[in-house]
């Protein structure tokens, strides 16, 4: 069956459905693809936990500006007290005054409410389980292929990331996706005790198998998380929990070893989101740029983005861009 669009975005993250809302709203005909069986992308929280990106930075407008639209409540990140540092040695600090995520903003409740209200009014828009598999441009339309059907669109925005691009059998450039060789581990606690011993649940480690660990404990208060990024390709190692747990106790101390519950989300497993090439992940923050558009393809994921990409406010700016795109006639 070949269904029919204005226009189709493959890609139910920020970036797509930031950009689909704001079609919508102006009665444009859109349909949004998306290969997992929910939306979010890299967005992603459990019980108010966020397993993939947490922050909003004050300098991050367009983010800001969407949870007021939203509604949305933000608090601080924790950042009273000390850091600890883990050395190469195993020689353990206790006495930074420094916090390294002090000044940040999360969403209450979790990331997630961001990209949950801007697919519920998509409504059946929205094609949840439906990975692209090819997309093929012509001189009148694109189509797209999927498992069990194709579409036919206008013009075509892929908000995905330049490498799950390439599988679609369209040449890009090479860019790494940022922190998709990454997992996440959330420690969950009754009460968020390292603060009564004057730490602020920031931690950087050389020994591992977290390498760097934050205070993750929800607005309301009540029970305390931490939680740690993982060195790429640590989660296959069979013993990984118990070591992420003997490093939180050498670090934060006896209440560490016994999380009421541990949570781990590992992205670079997840193949909408990470290639192999992805596991090997760069030594910096990439200098991602904008990919040039076709005359109907036009490309929008956070790393096609030169402004704020890899980051939430570089999905925000990608769908800037590829609004202002679709407002041009194809050439």
């Amino acid at each position: 069956m070949i269904s029919r669009t204005e226009i189709c975005i493959v890609g139910a993250g920020l970036s797509g459905l930031s950009l689909a809302s704001r079609l919508l709203a102006e009665g444009r005909d859109v349909t949004v693809f998306e290969g997992r069986d929910r939306a979010g992308g890299r967005v992603l929280s459990e019980r108010g936990y966020d397993l993939g990106p947490a922050w909003i930075w004050p300098h991050n407008r367009r983010m800001l500006a969407l949870a007021d639209q939203l509604g949305l409540g933000l608090f601080p990140q924790h950042a009273q007290g000390r850091l600890v540092f883990e050395a190469a040695d195993g020689a353990i600090r206790r006495d930074l005054e420094f916090a390294t995520m002090g000044g940040a903003l999360r969403i209450e409740g979790g990331l997630a409410r961001v990209t949950d209200a801007l697919a519920k009014d998509l409504g059946d828009r929205l094609c949840l389980g439906q990975p692209v598999r090819r997309v093929t441009e012509d001189a009148d339309g694109v189509t797209l292929t999927c498992d069990t059907a194709e579409c036919r669109a206008d013009r075509v925005v892929l908000a995905l990331p330049p490498r799950l691009i390439g599988g679609l059998g369209i040449a890009v450039p090479d860019a790494p996706t940022w922190m998709a060789g990454h997992a996440k581990l959330v420690a969950i606690y009754p009460t968020a005790f390292w603060r009564d011993d004057g730490l602020n649940g920031d931690a950087i480690s050389h020994q591992g198998p977290l390498a760097e660990i934050h205070d993750a404990c929800l607005a309301e208060g009540g029970e305390g998380a931490l939680f740690g990024f993982a060195h790429p390709g640590a989660t296959a190692h069979p013993q990984f929990r118990q070591a992420a747990l003997a490093q939180l106790e050498r670090l934060f101390g006896p209440g560490a070893a016994t999380p009421r519950d541990v949570i781990v989300k590992d992205w670079s497993a997840d193949p909408a989101t990470a290639t192999q090439a992805d596991r090997t992940p760069p030594t910096s923050h990439p200098a991602y740029r904008a990919i040039a558009p076709t005359a109907r393809l036009i490309f929008a994921g956070t790393e096609a983005s030169a402004d704020d990409g890899g980051f939430l406010e570089g999905a925000l700016a990608a769908a800037e861009a590829a609004y202002m795109r679709l407002g041009q006639p194809v050439a």
